[in-house]
């Protein structure tokens, strides 16, 4: 009964659920398609839905005290989002950007809290998926004194793990992220992301696409420079 669930990668919390779970979320709400660059869920919002991702991946943004939009997450196919307004009622937290087309599944927010009510597991899968998300910002936030190439080299792991796909050329991340959003997920400054990742180029460890997608022909050597026992 997955129909729609034939998506990208088979990852997020629909990866988590029995077919049976997922095929009941999938049967909520109705479809909806975004454009590249379009907002799917506003920061301040008061509507209280969610967006179960089909296609696609999305941004998490949100504003710093100064009015600056920080990339707070990447979130690809599989994952709901905007689930917190629906469960407090409280406006958004942050902005949802679509990255390139996406579907996905528009889910009222008194259809979802009568899902989770009646399937607490999907609830405890939802604080999983959230348990990781700050596991990893804990990681990047560890990684701080590292060299800004071993910083750079874990984002970029991470995101080809969440988001890439292999290819004969290695693992490609075709994600439309610039050098200040990687420098926002890195806790580093735009033109110091710029540097590292240059760095991490000329050694051949990252090669780039015209399409602007990164490609990684060696993984396990990116891994090692994220750990910070090497270096590029």
């Amino acid at each position: 009964m997955r129909g729609d669930a034939e998506m990208d990668g088979e990852r997020g919390l629909l990866g988590r659920l029995s077919e049976r779970v997922a095929g009941a979320l999938l049967e909520l709400g109705g479809p909806v398609a975004y454009g590249s660059g379009e907002v799917v869920l506003r920061e301040g919002g008061e509507d209280g839905h969610a967006v179960l991702v089909l296609t696609g991946a999305v941004k998490v943004r949100a504003s710093d005290e100064a009015g600056d939009a920080a990339l707070l997450a990447v979130l690809s196919a599989g994952n709901l989002v905007g689930e917190m307004a629906a469960l407090d009622g409280r406006p958004r937290s942050a902005t949802v950007v679509a990255c390139g087309p996406v579907t996905g599944r528009l889910i009222p927010q008194h259809q979802l809290l009568d899902f989770l009510d009646f399937h607490r597991e999907v609830l405890v899968e939802l604080f999983r998926v959230r348990a990781d998300q700050v596991r990893w910002a804990n990681e990047l936030r560890r990684a701080m004194p590292h060299h800004a190439a071993t910083r750079i080299a874990r984002v970029l792991g991470h995101l080809v793990r969440q988001h890439g796909s292999r290819t004969t050329a290695g693992w490609t991340l075709d994600l439309p992220l610039t050098n200040v959003e990687l420098a926002s997920i890195a806790g580093m400054k735009s033109r110091t992301a710029e540097k590292a990742f240059s760095r991490l180029r000329d050694a051949g460890v990252v090669m780039t696409s015209t399409r602007r997608a990164v490609v990684v022909p060696d993984l396990p050597r990116l891994d090692l420079i994220a750990t910070g026992r090497s270096l590029p």
